[in-house]
């Protein structure tokens, strides 16, 4: 059904030039959709040719300039944007000022309470559990005074420590580092001191015991009408940095426990719109555990586009009201694969002795998509590999990462 207001049914704003934003951005220009891609930084998706870039103030630092550039960029008559949020600091603003921006876009997000409380961990935690999904054991620490009172005697080492809100460990802590393992009592309490001295609030978690292909993701979209409109899991194959990080490698599978976790988590918060969560199947009892909820696109998203999954222009659809053809199968066995990490983690995984060289090399056999790589728009892969740069630094990288 048609919605009352005037919509840009050519036209759609994606928010992140990261991959993230390139995948929503192949997906949603494939379809003949033009795309106005945004950040407050110039990055890979910046060239690719399914886009028209945009630079903009930050929309948390600079929260009212970057309200001010929307108002200026996107006020057409009453014409309204399909939007595309594809990281933690657009979610954030959107969010926090939706009454506003909904006068330039349409958007469809989990509301302002339940998405508070899926950012901050400890209430994620919490949320989860009252929908009763399987979970490690879980402490939460705000302050450095508290750390020596917590009750530890449930939880088994090693443990995980990680933000309890992933903004501010971000900018204080990490931007590409998840966390830190402790093996022993006296180097959590080293660790979280380290972190707590910074006012970054911590969760300490159990470590789920198993391998980094015992992860996995369900990935949904919940539409205006509150309905499952399209659902995909994968599985990782190798993580960066490894045992805790990102996926380098993923491969889609199809799994009826991890679809009905999924479900039962997501039906159970209450979501709307674009989300994924993480789980790790526990090798001592064989339960999937959450690991986390993602309530926007999740990097590797393109891998559903080109399993048949179109997860972009299924929710452009849902916001512009056009007719929505989904099917609810997609293929499975087909990789994606970020070729610049899976290296850097392949190093990795060979000096704790956990994956030989050919064995390296059979994983990546059979279809696979690439996170930078299309045929039909190659040059963001220039982008990434520094316009030749990092082709001529790479024996030197190599050769780093095997001397350590």
């Amino acid at each position: 059904m048609k919605r009352s207001c005037t919509v840009n049914e050519s036209a759609a704003a994606v928010f992140s030039q990261f991959e993230t934003g390139l995948g929503v951005a192949r997906s949603l220009g494939r379809k003949g959709i033009k795309v106005l891609c945004v950040d407050f930084k110039k990055d890979i998706a910046w060239y690719s040719r399914y886009v028209t870039p945009l630079i903009c103030p930050h929309p948390l630092k600079e929260m009212p300039a970057f309200l001010d550039w929307v108002a200026q960029h996107f006020e057409k008559g009453g014409i309204k944007y399909p939007v595309f949020i594809c990281s933690d600091d657009f979610l954030v603003c959107f969010s926090m000022n939706r009454s506003f921006l909904s006068n330039y876009f349409l958007f469809n997000l989990v509301d302002q309470g339940l998405l508070e409380r899926i950012t901050d961990k400890h209430s994620q935690y919490l949320l989860a559990k009252q929908a009763g999904i399987s979970q490690p054991e879980t402490r939460i620490v705000t302050h450095q005074d508290d750390l020596g009172t917590i009750d530890l005697n449930d939880m088994r080492f090693p443990v995980f420590i990680k933000g309890l809100e992933v903004n501010s460990w971000r900018e204080k802590i990490s931007g590409t580092v998840k966390g830190f393992a402790a093996a022993s009592l006296d180097e959590l309490h080293r660790r979280a001191r380290d972190i707590l001295k910074q006012d970054v609030p911590i969760v300490i978690q159990e470590i789920i015991q198993g391998p980094d292909t015992s992860h996995f993701k369900y990935n949904v979209y919940v539409g205006l009408d509150g309905q499952i409109k399209a659902e995909f899991t994968l599985r990782k194959i190798r993580q960066n940095p490894i045992h805790f990080g990102v996926g380098a490698v993923v491969e889609s599978i199809h799994d009826p426990d991890l679809v009905a976790q999924g479900r039962k988590l997501f039906k159970g918060i209450g979501f709307a719109g674009i989300g994924s969560a993480e789980f790790k199947r526990d090798e001592q009892d064989g339960q999937l555990k959450l690991i986390e909820i993602n309530p926007r696109y999740w990097q590797q998203n393109y891998l559903a586009t080109a399993c048949g999954m179109n997860f972009p222009h299924i929710n452009y659809c849902d916001l512009t009201g056009m007719p929505m053809t989904t099917s609810p199968e997609f293929k499975a066995g087909i990789k994606w694969v970020n070729r610049y990490m899976d290296v850097d983690s392949f190093l990795k995984y060979r000096k704790e002795g956990s994956l030989t060289f050919s064995a390296w090399r059979r994983s990546l056999k059979g279809k696979k998509t690439y996170a930078d790589f299309t045929w039909d728009d190659p040059i963001p892969v220039l982008y990434e590999i520094g316009f030749g740069a990092k082709l001529i630094r790479a024996p030197w990288f190599f050769w780093k990462r095997i001397c350590r």
